[in-house]
């Protein structure tokens, strides 16, 4: 059957594609909404499997808009979603229409269990009729609605409430943070301050300082005399802004923005000064902290552009030398480093074995468990077969990526350059295909989990035999989402390898196809595995 997937979760997509081609269904995938429902009309599925929280429009209005669709309504639904209100999204969604809402993460075998009852109920509905179907769907829906438009109401009532009160609070906060206003004649001497922030400022009550020269206020001599500068000059600019140390009627100091204009009287003629002053200790301990945080930042820069070489230098420098084909790859991290990586190791004379993988995710935390599983995998596969490699490998990192929750997708193979064979093990990648001379593509089954998914299904080895110009493909999800209005199918993608000399031209051709962005939203990595015409 043909299955439309949809969920913003590139890794759930993933895992939905694995169980439904397991049971040789064709699976369509978009990333929200409002692609789903572009799929859904353009290819009509035979179900459809949707995540409830997605971007630009989310799964409930998805279901919403399929079934208002005569063509698409009766299509099952079915809900394959975190949990974040309880019971709720499942109710909702079953008074929408779904036939079914699973709980993320369930295991492969679950998952194709609860499909198989939805299908089974769907075909059993079939040749009723659907207009009382429609009817009551209608009704449900009109009841929905109704009851949304009530619930909004009343959320818009308790959220005007909530504006009115924070506002008056925000007032009162404005009108109790000033800054200290300090008038003084031409002499100096305090007639007058602005009560409450004097208060906050300095300790003070008004009549503590009125009537004494200003010097009460400063920490120093200095400060003091710096202030009078402007003051001398009769005319101190509006815009002059001082740094002076003050002090408190307790004996505490801090650092004090002033700000100094002429007070005037009622005809315009200077009577005093005013004094406008503003604690900055505040300022400048953040100041000093963004100093501190720009040159970790440079630190920490320094650190990824050599973390960026010491990751480069782990990729294989030139290709092997193998009789009769050609090996290369390229590999383009998203940020400075990334999750992708690829390898080949000469096992024995004519014998390499070649990696692809792909850990979930980017940047710093990709980087280092990318190192532990190139590591990995390159001690356990010189000694052992693909598949018997493979599954150690996954014993071995299962608690690391357990821990950090994350996964790791890898096709893993051997080829043997006299027999012209390719023995290989996918582990949940998928993103690899043969391209034959004539330009026919084979699909590389079978296919695995990713490592780091639980599960007890063992690895399984694939086998194939190469003649002059077949070349295989592998590459990472990254060129996918590079373009993914493409949608770029292996057939699409081995059409551009038409005409290519070698190996490094094909290499070229498929990370540089039109659009392509640098860097890349993903970490995009290709290796190609040419048998020499």
């Amino acid at each position: 059957m043909r299955v439309l997937v949809v969920d913003d979760n590139a890794a759930d997509r993933k895992i939905l594609r694995y169980v439904l081609e397991r049971h040789d269904s064709e699976v369509i995938d978009a990333g929200d909404g409002e692609q789903g429902f572009q799929q859904a009309e353009r290819h009509v599925p035979d179900l459809i499997i949707s995540d409830a929280l997605m971007p630009r429009m989310d799964g409930f209005e998805f279901l919403h808009r399929i079934k208002a669709a005569p063509a698409l309504r009766h299509i099952p639904f079915i809900f394959y979603s975190s949990v974040y209100t309880g019971d709720r999204d499942e109710k909702l969604a079953r008074s929408l229409g779904a036939d079914a809402f699973m709980v993320k993460p369930k295991e492969p075998e679950e998952i194709w269990q609860e499909i198989e009852r939805v299908v089974e109920r769907a075909r059993s509905r079939e040749g009723t009729s659907h207009e009382v179907e429609e009817e009551e769907y209608l009704r449900q829906y009109s009841r929905i609605v109704t009851a949304k438009v009530e619930e909004k109401v009343r959320e818009l009532e308790r959220a005007n409430e909530v504006i009115r009160q924070r506002a008056k609070s925000y007032r009162n906060l404005f009108n109790s943070i000033r800054d200290v206003i300090i008038v003084t004649d031409d002499d100096r001497i305090i007639a007058d301050a602005n009560q409450p922030a004097l208060r906050d400022a300095f300790g003070y009550e008004l009549h503590e300082v009125q009537g004494k020269d200003v010097r009460i206020l400063y920490a120093d001599d200095d400060g003091y005399r710096a202030s009078a500068v402007p003051v001398a000059r009769k005319r101190p600019e509006a815009g002059s802004v001082l740094e002076v140390p003050f002090t408190k009627k307790s004996g505490d100091t801090f650092i004090g923005e002033l700000s100094l204009i002429r007070r005037l009287g009622e005809e315009g003629v200077p009577t005093g000064n005013i004094g406008i002053i503003r604690d900055i200790s505040e300022r400048k301990r953040v100041e000093e902290a963004l100093r501190t945080s720009e040159r970790e930042r440079y630190q920490l820069e320094a650190e990824l552009r050599l973390a960026a070489e010491v990751q480069a230098k782990l990729l294989p420098r030139s290709s092997p030398l193998l009789p009769g084909f050609e090996i290369s790859a390229a590999c383009f991290p998203a940020r400075q480093i990334g999750g992708d990586f690829y390898d080949w190791l000469e096992i024995s004379p004519g014998v390499i074995a070649v990696t692809l993988g792909d850990v979930m995710g980017h940047g710093l935390a990709a980087a280092v468990l990318m190192a532990e599983v190139r590591a990995t995998v390159r001690s356990l596969s010189a000694h052992n077969e693909p598949e018997k490699a493979m599954q150690r490998v996954e014993y071995a990192l299962r608690h690391d990526l357990e821990r950090s929750e994350a996964f790791v997708t890898m096709f893993h193979a051997r080829v043997e350059g006299k027999s012209r064979t390719l023995t290989f093990v996918d582990c949940g990648h998928g993103f690899a295909f043969l391209r034959r001379a004539d330009g026919w593509v084979e699909e590389l089954l079978p296919r695995g989990l990713p490592i780091g998914v639980p599960s007890r299904e063992r690895y399984q080895e694939g086998r194939l035999t190469f003649e002059p110009g077949d070349a295989l493909v592998l590459y990472s999800d990254g060129l996918i989402d590079a373009r993914p209005e493409l949608e770029l199918t292996p057939k699409l993608l081995a059409r551009c390898l038409e005409g290519s000399a070698n190996s490094r031209e094909m290499v070229e051709r498929l990370t540089s196809l039109p659009g392509v962005p640098s860097p890349p939203p993903d970490d995009l990595t290709v290796l190609v595995v040419l048998c020499k015409p």
